[in-house]
């Protein structure tokens, strides 16, 4: 009778920490990319969508910041998330491809002055390669800034030829 009470606790127990579990879902990046024009823009981000298993709760964390120079203009534009609103992947043996999008401002700097404008920036990254493998293809970075009004969205499309995305999903207990 001893043993059945004892085996009753148990698995108790591990109902309760099974229940008590979170997902982690994101997506960190480091570097500069290329597009097809040769510019480079640097980037550097880490967001994560972290979700509460037993209370069915969703919690977005993080941050992205995106800096594109032209030497022959002398132009800086700065794209920053202010507000990460979304948060999606999709990691198969095939891909890992994860997207975000939130509240943003884009930033020009020149000789003649600044401007600052809000908007939205929708990312979408792919992580091809791990950063020590040289074979396959590079990492690819999209950063497009959509404004309020209806401006020519900023859009920003490229390879990562120096640092890495990573992407990643992970399940622990609390």
């Amino acid at each position: 009778m001893l043993r059945k009470w004892l085996w009753l606790g148990v698995l108790a127990i591990a109902t309760v920490t099974l229940a008590q579990t979170y997902t982690v879902q994101g997506s960190a990046g480091l570097g500069t990319a290329v597009n097809e024009d040769g510019k480079p823009g640097m980037f550097r981000y880490e967001v994560k969508k972290i979700i509460h298993n037993d209370a069915q709760r969703t919690v977005l964390q993080g941050h992205f910041h995106f800096v594109l120079v032209n030497r022959e203009e002398r132009t800086e534009l700065t794209v920053s998330l202010v507000k990460l609103t979304a948060y999606r992947q999709r990691i198969t043996d095939a891909e890992k491809v994860a997207e975000f999008k939130g509240l943003a401002v884009l930033s020009v700097m020149s000789p003649r002055g600044g401007k600052r404008v809000r908007g939205e920036v929708i990312v979408l990254v792919k992580d091809n390669r791990a950063a020590n493998v040289q074979e396959g293809s590079p990492d690819e970075i999209l950063v497009r800034f959509v404004a309020s009004d209806p401006a020519k969205p900023f859009v920003f499309r490229g390879t990562v030829a120096r640092g890495d995305i990573v992407i990643f999903e992970h399940h622990l207990p609390r």
